[in-house]
């Protein structure tokens, strides 16, 4: 079982600072779309240590915040950094889905997972019968089959050991309309400065594509319960 997504752990720190901005923009269009009611019980699928959980707690106070993540070193950091964040903290393995209740959650996030997952409509099904009526799920995705850098990265992570998957944007939506939610899209930024480190890991070949990804193929999509 692997204790770090990367063949060097020191790059899962790495990670927060990096998705700052998109975590970010993600909260940006939750609260602009807005609730009824403040969400009581938040699910974040792929919740790595728990940093895009830490900062949905801080705008909403929940009761409850549930993170999926299949790391247990990662599940075990987000515990000890939640505990004060919410009455109730619960970390599950993605074979645990089971354990969150039908129609209990009011808001699902999830940021850069889709290409981890092999059954998109079991996924997208599972997102489904937790969501409760009315409640939101948000979902943000740049590595899919329609972003020309998608297959540079995805050769890189497959040499460092993952086994990925390629989904077309329209096979999400087509698979939200199939489980009974309405589905919308959007591009996830589109403003402010676009920053990467080209020495890095996931790189691109020039600033126009470093561009689009970041504000044209990094999407938002949003699966509304009817």
């Amino acid at each position: 079982m692997r204790s770090s997504f990367f063949p060097d752990s020191t790059k899962d720190d790495e990670l927060e600072p990096r998705n700052a901005v998109f975590w970010g923009a993600l909260v940006d269009r939750i609260r602009s779309d807005g609730f009824n009611r403040a969400p009581r019980r938040v699910l974040d699928i792929g919740s790595h240590r728990g940093g895009l959980l830490a900062r949905i707690a801080e705008h909403w106070k929940p009761d409850e915040l549930i993170g999926i993540e299949p790391m247990e070193s990662a599940r075990t950091r987000a515990r000890l950094r939640l505990q004060t964040a919410a009455p109730s903290v619960v970390m599950l393995e993605p074979t645990e889905w089971h354990r969150v209740e039908t129609g209990s959650v009011d808001l699902a996030v999830c940021h850069e997972v889709l290409f981890l997952v092999r059954d998109l409509d079991g996924l997208i099904a599972d997102v489904a019968r937790v969501l409760a009526p009315q409640a939101g799920a948000y979902i943000a995705a740049g590595c899919h089959s329609e972003n020309p850098v998608w297959p540079a990265w995805r050769a890189r992570l497959e040499a460092a050991g993952h086994a990925t998957f390629e989904h077309r944007p329209m096979e999400v939506m087509a698979a939200a309309g199939r489980h009974g939610l309405i589905p919308s899209v959007r591009p996830l930024r589109d403003a402010g400065w676009a920053t990467h480190d080209p020495v890095g890991d996931f790189q691109f070949p020039t600033v126009e594509a470093l561009l689009d990804h970041q504000f044209r193929h990094k999407l938002l999509f949003r699966l509304v319960r009817r």
